[in-house]
């Protein structure tokens, strides 16, 4: 890419609070903080219209055609290719009325800014969050772009990156970007002296394994009477239907008084400030949940499974219970016996700091950023 980048256009899919958004928000501040001139397009408005960072950048809100998997049917493929076709044409004339130098894509779901880009003669690239496991198809259909459009790829972890060279991306291509996050100690735990707090932070959609979580959590309920789950986090419209199928499920289980759900929640660190353990069980690989990093910064021993960037933020699963959701009545005695087991829980909890800090760290972060686009 030229070194002559003056103006850049991000593009994102979605306008929440969650992960890949934190990371929008931190690739903003290093490139406006190093001189370049911030466009930004969202698909609809939402909280991130009102944050500080994002009200420095051009901001503009269209229909960008956001391309998930579950468009894989006729009637959604033709709505999906009506607006990735509209926004192609409107985001082309917007980078010619603005003399964008490069755009750059927050995701793998969107593929009408880098048509764009391709049409307008500027390189494109993506950063990639998502690993799709659920439809080999719509997989297959975004390798098959990525190796065509964009110059670059950036991958979030090495999980990420292992998911999309397996399914045929350019190894020239692509490369691992880990996110950068500041990791100062939060203030002193407070914790109750009656009770063992496991705390779930996540979007509430199928593949974060809540399901799997609520099974693990009636099993330790029947071994330790002081254990409760408060799970964090809101669903999106069409997962409405899969949360009240979990909150019957918690009533059936008589797990009423022992599970509860918090709803989104701006403050995490004062909930983790709280908590005994963070505990994550998706079901297919997480790409890099950026709450395991406000885990570790509240010094909370975290357990999750083997999947994922999970694992890789915890030095591939040393500094942390690693947990498999095919065991899980094993499992549930790991858990019960890591309850128990201060020295280990303090050593992980001081370990898996320094690792963060290390490997994961702002400037390291920003450096090979800035460097992926100079």
């Amino acid at each position: 890419m030229k070194n002559s980048i003056k103006k850049i256009l991000i593009t994102h899919s979605s306008n929440d609070c969650y992960g890949a958004s934190k990371v929008l928000i931190s690739i903003i501040d290093i490139f406006i903080n190093n001189g370049f001139e911030v466009h930004l397009l969202l698909p609809n408005n939402g909280p991130l219209n009102k944050n500080k960072t994002i009200n420095k950048t051009k901001l503009s809100i269209i229909n960008l055609g956001v391309f998930r998997k579950r468009y894989f049917t006729i009637f959604g493929l033709i709505n999906r290719f009506y607006f990735i076709i509209k926004s192609s044409l409107i985001i082309r004339k917007y980078l010619k009325k603005n003399q964008i130098d490069l755009v750059y894509i927050n995701t793998s779901t969107l593929i009408s800014p880098s048509i764009a880009a391709k049409l307008y003669g500027i390189p494109s690239m993506f950063h990639i969050h998502e690993i799709p496991n659920g439809n080999p198809i719509y997989s297959k259909f975004i390798t098959v772009f990525l190796n065509i459009f964009p110059k670059k790829i950036i991958c979030v972890s090495k999980s990420v990156y292992d998911f999309w060279i397996k399914n045929g991306v350019k190894k020239t291509k692509a490369k691992i970007i880990y996110n950068g996050y500041n990791l100062e100690k939060s203030k002193p735990k407070i914790l109750s002296k009656y009770k063992i707090v496991f705390t779930s932070i996540a979007r509430i959609i199928p593949y974060k394994g809540h399901s799997l979580l609520i099974t693990i959590f009636e099993m330790l309920c029947e071994k330790n009477e002081n254990i409760y789950l408060q799970i964090v986090g809101d669903t999106l419209p069409e997962y409405q239907k899969y949360l009240e199928e979990l909150k019957l499920d918690i009533k059936k289980r008589e797990l009423n008084n022992k599970i509860k759900f918090l709803g989104y929640k701006d403050d995490v660190t004062s909930i983790l400030n709280k908590s005994n353990f963070f505990i994550h069980t998706p079901l297919s690989p997480d790409p890099l949940p950026t709450v395991i990093f406000e885990a570790i910064k509240c010094e909370t021993p975290v357990i999750t499974n083997n999947l994922g960037g999970a694992y890789e933020i915890l030095n591939n699963g040393k500094n942390g219970l690693i947990i498999r959701n095919d065991l899980v009545e094993e499992s549930v005695k790991n858990i019960l016996s890591y309850v128990e087991n201060k020295k280990e829980k303090d050593k992980n909890v001081n370990e898996a700091f320094k690792y963060v800090c290390e490997n994961f760290s702002e400037e390291k972060f920003k450096r090979n950023l800035l460097k992926s686009i100079g």
